[in-house]
């Protein structure tokens, strides 16, 4: 081996190293799993198949492919079942949550009050404890109904390593049923089930490769005909930067994309050197989707990941500029890019950049 082939050799793994240390700092998995898989966590959940339904102000909606064994204290597992899905309407009642199993999504659409929706899909990192709280969060800061498609993300039993690609060959595997998840959507939209108001899809972080995989390996006919979908939102996308525009150009089921980027995003830094590859969330290259908007969020949020709801004890990184954004996407309408009262106007093409 030459002196060349070698130094190139140390550097890679170098890096490897590096983005290893970086992805470990950054997510934290001990302290995490530590806090949701706690008894408490899942002694405020109550798991029921009764009926009636117990109905609260406070709701959302779970579709998960987690297998359930609703005997157990923590009765949604750590893994996926790609052959079945269940549908839980969930409501807050003082400090318990009502996790109510029904037979469609129908059903758990009939229980919501009228506002308009958001379909969530977490990253890496969520326990069943943890996307409850996900959705908690989204319902209240923005004030619409969300259904959140739950799939297993983190295992408390592996190292954080073997984490990264348990999340995300899960969330590829789940791509199908979540097509399938989508076909349901849209034929309910059709009947008005959602009573006329917005539909928004929302991807965060490894969550967008279930997006990635529908569009480059699925059968999408059934959804992609029309758009019935007015706002899609890739937020902090881990997802290859490369070819990107070749499948988010095939999206025909959304009126309007937007991509929201951070060069400087501490975990997607890490995601990239141990994947060895660019990640869509990062910032764009050519060529560019041409059916998309992508939002620059660098100058707002630093080094930021999640800069889209304010958890429970992690620094808030929401400022009214954030909130206004994300609560008129997340509610159906299209953002004025022109707005200099969101944006630092500038004549770049390929992106527009938001303010603190």
């Amino acid at each position: 081996m030459s002196n060349i082939a070698w130094m190139k050799s140390v550097f890679q793994s170098f890096l490897l190293l590096i983005g290893l240390i970086i992805f470990l700092l950054a997510c934290k998995n001990t302290r995490y799993i530590n806090n949701y898989n706690a008894d408490l966590q899942w002694q405020q959940l109550r798991y029921s198949e009764q009926k009636p339904v117990i109905q609260g102000d406070t709701a959302f909606i779970i579709v998960s492919n987690r297998p359930i064994q609703n005997e157990k204290l923590r009765f949604a597992l750590e893994e996926i079942d790609t052959t079945q899905l269940h549908y839980f309407y969930i409501a807050k009642q003082d400090s318990t949550w009502n996790v109510q199993e029904v037979n469609s999504l129908e059903e758990a659409i009939s229980f919501m009050p009228i506002k308009n929706w958001v379909i969530y899909t977490e990253g890496m990192g969520k326990l069943f404890t943890g996307n409850i709280e996900r959705a908690y969060l989204m319902t209240k800061m923005y004030d619409v109904n969300v259904i959140l498609f739950d799939y297993a993300s983190i295992h408390s039993d592996y190292s954080m390593f073997k984490n990264f690609n348990f999340s995300m060959q899960n969330s590829i595997q789940s791509a199908h049923q979540y097509t399938q998840f989508l076909t349901q959507v849209k034929s309910l939209h059709k009947a008005n089930q959602f009573q006329q108001k917005s539909l928004s899809l929302f991807f965060h972080s490894m969550g967008n490769l279930m997006l990635r995989e529908m569009m480059m390996h699925e059968n999408i006919l059934a959804i992609n005909s029309t758009p019935f979908v007015d706002q899609l939102i890739l937020n902090a996308a881990c997802v290859p930067r490369k070819k990107h525009a070749q499948w988010i150009e095939k999206i025909k089921f959304a009126k309007h994309i937007y991509i929201n980027i951070n060069k400087q995003d501490y975990k997607l830094r890490g995601a990239q050197l141990l994947s060895g590859n660019k990640k869509l969330g990062t910032r764009p290259r050519n060529p560019l989707a041409q059916n998309v908007d992508y939002i620059d969020f660098n100058f707002a949020v630093g080094k930021t990941h999640n800069y889209f709801l304010t958890i429970p004890g992690r620094p808030d990184p929401i400022t009214p500029v954030i909130k206004s954004y994300y609560n008129t996407v997340l509610n159906g309408k299209s953002v004025d890019l022109k707005s200099t009262d969101l944006f630092i106007l500038n004549s770049s093409k390929k992106k527009t950049v938001l303010k603190k």
